[in-house]
């Protein structure tokens, strides 16, 4: 399909350019991830409340032709969503530079091949140790010999420059940078390391869980000498990592959003299952797109909600080391 005529990009007050959206499918989830929901789990939506896969390829058709051109699909965990290959072949259908999920992996195995055939570029998968019964503590439900199944079916079926993305928590997996480094880099995998942020009002730290960018780049230069700052080339998808290179020329990407953050380059907005558009994760700000959808509003009505929500997008966020600073909602409702 030939790519949609561009109208006047998305741009906020501080020229930062729009041309990413992340789309939280659902607010469930087959696990209760430590850092990411409370163990008793929240409030879920009703299922009528959750848009639909013909709404959100509305949004994201029009969205695409205001200069959008970087898709990625979170929950929650998509991989629960009823029918998710469907609207990956709608999406793809769109002309999209890039279309990606993320996922926890434990239902890849079978879904890896249909979500390749239906259009999906690429995928990240969570993994924050390789220590099974401690993978079980941390996810509270996951089983990691499941997620190792699907990242192999996920090679067989032809991804490329897949992502591992680890939640880096002091006195937890702090010490396993380096091996799930060398794990990753074995496969061809790019090893992504993220600081802990202070979602939920920060009601899920607890003292030392905090792990700064600064103090996982000292453990991974101990294990492998002196680290080169890169700029990302040859990253499939670079988004807010920081890459670092290694004197054998291996890539580890750091999230700093607590500690260096690189609110200065977003390009990022969120739309959350039930259709409310979050110009930043740490903000609970939100503006609200499936009601005028349902209620009949024009392409030209939507996008112009979506330019006022861009228009007064914060320049930057107070994330804190401390566990202060965050928003209200929990991560696992807007998908990180």
């Amino acid at each position: 399909m030939r790519a949609l005529p561009v109208l006047q990009p998305l741009v906020d007050s501080f020229a930062r350019r729009v041309s990413y959206v992340r789309i939280s499918l659902t607010d469930r989830c087959n696990y209760r991830c430590q850092y990411c929901m409370p163990e008793a789990g929240v409030d879920l939506v009703p299922r009528a409340d959750v848009l639909r896969f013909e709404e959100v390829e509305r949004i994201v058709r029009a969205l695409v032709g205001v200069g959008v051109r970087r898709v990625r699909l979170t929950g929650g965990e998509p991989t629960v969503r009823k029918d998710l290959v469907e609207l990956v072949r709608r999406l793809h259908a769109l002309d999209l530079d890039d279309l990606s999920l993320t996922t926890n992996g434990q239902l890849l195995s079978t879904l890896a091949q249909p979500l390749k055939d239906a259009g999906l570029s690429r995928l990240n998968i969570s993994i924050d140790t390789l220590d099974a019964p401690k993978f079980r503590a941390i996810t509270r439900r996951g089983d990691l010999s499941a997620v190792l199944d699907g990242l192999e079916a996920a090679r067989a079926a032809g991804f490329t420059g897949t992502k591992i993305n680890t939640v880096v928590m002091g006195g937890v997996n702090d010490a396993e940078l380096p091996s799930l480094c060398a794990f990753a880099w074995e496969r061809d995998l790019v090893p992504r390391l993220i600081e802990f942020m202070p979602m939920s009002d920060g009601a899920l730290f607890a003292p030392g869980t905090f792990v700064p960018a600064a103090a996982m780049r000292a453990t991974l230069e101990a294990a492998f000498g002196p680290l080169t700052a890169d700029d990302g080339a040859g990253v499939v998808g670079v988004g807010p990592a920081r890459y670092q290179r290694t004197a054998s020329g291996h890539k580890v990407g750091i999230i700093s959003a607590v500690t260096e953050p690189f609110c200065e380059t977003c390009n990022r907005v969120r739309l959350s299952a039930t259709g409310r558009l979050h110009t930043c994760l740490a903000d609970d700000d939100d503006t609200d797109l499936r009601e005028p959808l349902r209620g009949g509003c024009s392409d030209a009505a939507l996008l112009e909600k979506v330019r006022v929500a861009v228009g007064s997008k914060k320049q930057s966020h107070t994330f804190s080391a401390c566990g202060t600073g965050g928003p209200h909602k929990h991560m696992v409702a807007i998908g990180g």
